[in-house]
């Protein structure tokens, strides 16, 4: 089709140069005969012939120019047409190619949403998936330390109360032993002291009521020592275990944080600040505080932007320990 446009093109160009060459020509005629005219003839006569050949070659020289021109302006215009056309074309086929660029970077961005949208799946499912298993892992720890405690409880149970069976059974043989030799003393005494036989046994009556008295006030005495001896060791025990599950779980929530931290650019290796952390119930944080700087103020925000993102913390479900954990301290060393 190009082929085809560009030889029409090329024709009128060989026409434009034939026609202004023929002009030429023709102006060149004209001058000659003026000048042959005037040079060989009186210029009071002019003879008809002669004026006939001047305005017949003006003639035709107008005629020519005209077709000439006509000529020209029908190419011009044909021309004009074709590079409308073109331009048309051009037009259309660039609008086609935008649109197929647009539809194909439609295409593309579709593809790399969906991309990102599984990736962004993905992430969550990986992270629900490692958050079940340290939540697995907890409760197993949970559970040994819980079965520890209570195995150790049993054993020192068992062995109290079996130091309990040998301190009776040692004051019931010291009191068998006492009593026999109460009694061999005083069968001793009734008979070296028949005629006091009433007296002393209303004496020895006497002191044996107060003997057992001052005995069960010893014994009272030793079990309200006793008592208070094991409810001391029962809090002191329940102080302990509600210790141990609240430092399991700082060290759960000090590891959940330092996943959600964000190293500042400008901070330093070895950097520590302490936080004072107020929860709500379920783990949300409340209120994170600096106790005490890192001396990088930017580190220390990153630390308390950490424990905001970690949240929900991770709580026991021994009401004591959740109790403790409404709101602790502790020192956030992220390396």
């Amino acid at each position: 089709m190009e082929t085809k446009r560009k030889q029409p093109a090329k024709k009128s160009w060989i026409e434009n140069v034939i026609a202004s060459s023929y002009a030429l020509a023709l102006h060149i005629i004209l001058v000659v005969v003026l000048v042959v005219g005037i040079g060989f003839d009186t210029p009071r006569e002019v003879t008809p012939a002669r004026v006939d050949i001047v305005q017949a070659t003006v003639l035709d020289e107008a005629t020519v120019l005209e077709d000439i021109k006509r000529r020209r302006e029908a190419e011009e215009k044909t021309k004009q047409i074709e590079l409308e056309k073109q331009a048309e074309i051009a037009k259309k086929l660039e609008q086609e190619k935008q649109e197929q660029e647009n539809k194909e970077r439609e295409r593309l961005e579709k593809i790399e949403q969906e991309k990102l949208a599984e990736q962004k799946r993905q992430l969550e499912k990986d992270k629900q998936k490692q958050l079940e298993q340290e939540r697995k892992q907890a409760e197993q720890e949970k559970l040994r330390a819980e079965k520890v405690k209570k195995e150790k409880l049993a054993a020192e149970k068992k062995q109290k109360e079996e130091q309990a069976r040998q301190l009776k059974q040692e004051q019931e043989r010291k009191a068998a032993e006492e009593k026999k030799r109460k009694a061999e003393a005083e069968r001793k005494k009734k008979e070296e002291q028949q005629r006091k036989a009433a007296e002393e046994k209303k004496r020895k009556a006497e002191q044996e009521r107060k003997r057992k008295e001052a005995e069960e006030a010893k014994r009272r005495e030793a079990d309200k020592l006793m008592q208070d001896a094991l409810a001391a060791e029962a809090r002191a025990d329940e102080q302990k275990r509600v210790d141990d599950i609240v430092d399991q779980y700082s060290i759960v929530i000090q590891q959940q944080v330092k996943r959600y931290w964000i190293k500042p650019v400008n901070a330093q290796r070895g950097l520590q600040c302490t936080l004072n952390v107020s929860l709500l119930p379920g783990g949300d944080v409340r209120q994170v505080s600096v106790v005490k700087s890192s001396g990088n103020a930017v580190f220390d925000r990153s630390a308390e932007t950490a424990v905001y993102k970690a949240a929900p913390l991770p709580q026991p479900s021994d009401p004591k320990a959740a109790t403790v954990l409404r709101n602790f301290t502790f020192i956030f060393r992220p390396e």
